[in-house]
């Protein structure tokens, strides 16, 4: 009686395939990753945004520009003790804001605004560095006017 074995074509055939799942698998896997990175990286932005449109309404002279002007901080800045806010680190616990960089634009008073109202609107964008390149979120506030910084208009608010 003859063994019976595979033939060198079935082995063949059989790596074949396994090799084509394997290379789907892989596709698979990395591409979710990279969604991943992409989600996280833009919940990070939002929270990064949300922090800096608190430190507006806070009326912190460190986020509130004059009327018509930006303040930006680069990828690395935002921590910085002089120029950023070093506070983020510590009360946040933020990821890697060396991947992230920040702008908080003064737009003005809103069109809807009584002219008796110190607010203006201000926008916000903060860029992160992913797999497919930098990508930005925006956001919109309406806070105090730079006019306002300073004056304690907030007290006692927490």
């Amino acid at each position: 009686m003859r063994n019976r074995g595979l033939t060198l074509i079935e082995v063949i055939v059989a790596a074949g395939a396994l090799a084509i799942v394997l290379g789907i698998f892989t596709t698979l896997l990395v591409g979710s990753m990279r969604q991943t990175s992409v989600v996280g990286g833009r919940a990070q932005a939002n929270q990064l945004g949300l922090f800096l449109g608190r430190q507006i309404i806070e009326a912190d002279e460190r986020a509130v520009p004059d009327e018509g002007e930006s303040l930006t901080w680069g990828y690395g800045q935002l921590a910085n003790a002089t120029s950023g806010f070093p506070s983020l680190t510590s009360e946040q616990q933020f990821a890697n804001l060396a991947l992230y960089r920040a702008s908080v634009t003064n737009q003005g008073a809103p069109s809807w605004a009584s002219s008796s109202w110190q607010i203006s609107q201000y926008r916000i964008e903060i860029c992160w560095r992913s797999p497919e390149g930098e990508q930005c979120v925006n956001q919109s506030i309406i806070g105090p006017s730079p006019a306002r910084v300073g004056a304690g208009i907030n007290s006692g608010i927490n």
